[in-house]
């Protein structure tokens, strides 16, 4: 096995145990810290696909900013373990599944979308690292600045949801 080979390989596996280690750790810590592994595999992948600037917003926004946020809720909120049970396990199943089914969906929606955006917009200057940021800006907020925005959305939602969460355990607390 040729070298490019095996690194590609470590990173899948980076990305696939990650993700699995998200999934069966128990404690908000540890998944975290599988999330960043998974993260580091993917930036490893765009590496290796010669995407350096995704790599390197992989690495500082993805990386950095939101998995610190993560760890700042599991802070705020405690790393309490909990058992789930059967339904619990079954019905986290069942959703990963209807998300991946609504994926395969509309996956080809997806695709055709980011083939009409290659071919109309913006210019692709070999060698011009400006050129190719430009064209990453420039798709972000015309093609897909509704599925940016959304994303925009679901973290501001999911940081109150926390902090309400927190609050609520908080008041439980000192009435006790």
């Amino acid at each position: 096995m040729e070298m490019e080979s095996f690194i590609y390989c470590l990173f899948c596996a980076m990305c696939l145990g990650g993700g699995l280690g998200v999934l069966a750790l128990r404690g908000f810590v540890n998944s975290a810290m599988s999330m960043l592994v998974s993260m580091l595999g993917v930036a490893g992948l765009l590496l290796l696909m010669r995407a350096y600037f995704l790599a390197f917003i992989m690495v500082t926004v993805y990386a950095g900013a939101v998995l610190v946020l993560f760890v700042f809720v599991v802070m705020l909120i405690g790393d309490r373990r909990e058992d789930r049970s059967f339904l619990s396990k079954f019905m986290l199943l069942a959703l990963w599944a209807a998300m991946c089914a609504c994926l395969a969906f509309f996956e080809p929606q997806i695709t055709a979308a980011g083939m009409e955006a290659s071919s109309a917009g913006a210019s692709l200057e070999p060698g011009s690292i400006l050129a190719l940021s430009k064209n990453y800006g420039y798709f972000l907020f015309t093609k897909f600045l509704l599925p940016f925005e959304i994303a925009g959305l679901m973290l501001l939602a999911a940081m109150i949801g926390v902090i309400v969460i927190a609050r609520l355990k908080r008041a439980g607390n000192t009435k006790a």
